[in-house]
């Protein structure tokens, strides 16, 4: 099994969870932009961009349907576990590692976590939920951690 299809296979449940949260959060700025759009409140861009959480945003929820947005959804998220997925195969293959045994993510306190010695060392995959004052919404970060094994 590649190093692909043991990522694929560990990050399964948690690639689910993070389209699912990805489109309800979607809905609820859509919906929000929706009734913005359609209250007496007077028209600005800026506050209409802000409910979305961006100009990005901002251009996908504007006038479309949902059936429209959803596509561009799924696509961001499976961008997104792509260049995670590019970057734990990187971080690896950089200590030469170039097969990866089994493994699976247990629930951490602030997220996932896998736990494994691969090839004389002890790769750590962490999977946190990311946010603050300035971020749009929610979003998982990953940190990848690999060292020689004692």
């Amino acid at each position: 099994m590649t190093m692909q299809d043991q990522i694929n296979k560990a990050f399964a449940e948690l690639n689910q969870q993070m389209l699912e949260n990805q489109i309800a959060w979607a809905k609820g700025r859509k919906e929000a932009l929706d009734a913005f759009i359609s209250s007496d409140e007077e028209y600005s861009y800026f506050r209409a961009m802000n409910i979305c959480g961006g100009n990005k945003w901002y251009d996908v929820f504007s006038g479309r349907s949902w059936s429209d947005i959803a596509p561009i959804i799924a696509k961001n998220v499976n961008g997104l576990i792509k260049n995670r997925d590019n970057r734990i195969i990187k971080a690896l293959t950089k200590h030469g590692i170039t097969e990866l045994p089994e493994f699976t993510l247990t629930h951490s306190s602030d997220g996932y976590e896998g736990r494994f010695n691969v090839a004389g060392h002890l790769v750590i995959i962490r999977t946190i939920l990311a946010g603050g004052y300035n971020i749009q919404c929610l979003h998982q970060r990953t940190l990848i951690k690999v060292k020689e094994a004692a």
